[in-house]
């Protein structure tokens, strides 16, 4: 009798245990409700008997955070989430799983401060080169600046995607010393190829090294909602070396502080329409005829109202075999691009057609050797119609270029090899084609 009734008992507590697990399982979970976002926060209602969340945030169809959590509030501003987002949640237990649910809501971005970099945005990198260059530096911001700006026309050259039109403090950082008598140096600002301000530098800091002390200047500029290019040059006229002398570490824009959707910066495009060269801007290349070396010496020649040049200089003299220009250009990614050429030539007894080529390469090539770019491959304008010196004329047609992702060295030269005659180079324009393997 007593085995029976234990065995009894043991079964009730057997038949318990599995009603109360089976209970468990059973329980259904139900959907995330009452979801709100504001100031920041992101918060919904607790779910009964739920252990936590599953959260999956998504931007432009791709995660860009995903976590389990307990909490029915969560910090997206921590998260540094920007734009329209897709929040998916569901609630769970050790033993199951609520329905998902979907909220979209945007989160706006101020625009505040954004410091760009003077080096980022230079179209020469410095080796072999004396002028305008890239130059390394613990104590300068990031740890680099830019130096050498002689010559008329030398500067950065900026792209900059601005989220909100009007008109900005622009702080310019800057070193410089007296030179030849002259205490005081500026620089011309020019907005999408248009002269708008002047940055004025006073203070001698004295020039880098062990000293580097960056002083800030401020001007204003205008900029609208979309792509704009930013230009800080040297100016001064054809003669070279006119004035004072600055040195360039970086620039700060000092934003509104208004809201944006970065998602609506997205009908301007990932790129610029078109990477402008400007051939002031890079490395002029220049053989001495009285020693016979190529040198980084030919001072641009300034616009002086009677004609028209993008960014107010044209580059001249080009002449000799494997006279030009060379640019430095990092590229996001391997890409085809579409080479347009701004230029100027003119006729005269014996002369040839201009026949601008570009070449490629990732190591820049040694100023005062005598290269053979023969041998390189490269992509030639065949007998560009006589426009007159000075004249600016956009080529008709293009020819393409396969840049590495990263670094590239892009020469525009004359060479004797295809029949040039001499011209002038105003700008090229890189346009993206498409990425290649």
């Amino acid at each position: 009798m007593k085995s029976k009734i234990i065995v009894g008992i043991m079964s009730i507590t057997l038949l318990a245990s599995v009603f109360t697990a089976c209970g468990k399982s059973n329980v259904r979970l139900k959907e995330v409700e009452n979801l709100d976002y504001a100031d920041g926060i992101l918060s919904y209602s607790e779910v009964a008997n739920a252990e936590g969340y599953n959260v999956s945030f998504t931007h432009r169809g791709e995660v860009v955070y995903e976590d389990k959590i307990q909490d029915t509030a969560i910090d997206v501003t921590s998260l540094g989430l920007e734009g329209n987002i897709t929040l998916k949640i569901s609630a769970y237990t050790s033993k199951a799983q609520g329905p998902e649910t979907e909220y979209d809501f945007t989160v706006y971005s101020l625009f505040n401060e954004v410091i760009i970099e003077a080096e980022d945005n230079l179209a020469n990198f410095g080796t072999g080169k004396d002028q305008s260059n890239f130059r390394n530096n613990s104590l300068a911001h990031k740890g680099a600046y830019v130096g050498g700006i002689d010559d008329a026309g030398q500067g950065v050259y900026i792209n900059y995607l601005c989220p909100v039109a009007g008109t900005f403090d622009f702080d310019a950082y800057y070193c410089m010393d007296e030179v030849g008598g002259f205490k005081t140096a500026h620089s011309d600002v020019w907005i999408n190829g248009e002269y708008q301000t002047r940055l004025d530098y006073t203070k001698l800091t004295g020039w880098g090294g062990d000293r580097f002390d960056a002083e800030k200047t401020t001007c204003q500029i205008t900029l609208k909602k979309g792509w704009n290019t930013i230009s800080v040059m040297k100016n001064g006229d054809a003669s070279d070396n006119w004035g004072g002398f600055a040195e360039l570490d970086y620039f700060v824009i000092k934003g509104s502080g208004e809201s944006y959707n970065v998602d609506d910066l997205l009908d301007y495009g990932e790129r610029p329409a078109a990477y402008r060269l400007e051939a002031e801007m890079g490395s002029p290349r220049k053989k001495n005829l009285a020693n016979n070396l190529y040198e980084c010496k030919n001072p641009a020649i300034a616009d002086n109202g009677s004609n028209n040049y993008s960014n107010g200089f044209i580059l001249g003299g080009i002449e000799s075999n494997y006279d030009g220009v060379e640019w430095h250009f990092n590229s996001p990614v391997k890409a085809k691009y579409r080479v347009k050429i701004a230029y100027a030539s003119g006729e005269f007894a014996g002369s040839k057609n201009a026949a601008p080529s570009f070449m490629v390469t990732q190591e820049q090539v040694a100023m005062f050797r005598n290269a053979d770019f023969d041998d390189m491959q490269k992509a030639t304008f065949e007998n560009l119609p006589y426009t007159g010196w000075n004249n600016v004329t956009v080529a008709e047609g293009y020819v393409e270029i396969v840049l590495e992702k990263g670094k590239n060295f892009i020469y525009c030269l004359k060479l004797d090899g295809v029949g040039s005659g001499f011209f002038q180079i105003d700008y090229a324009d890189l346009t993206f084609v498409e990425e290649v393997e």
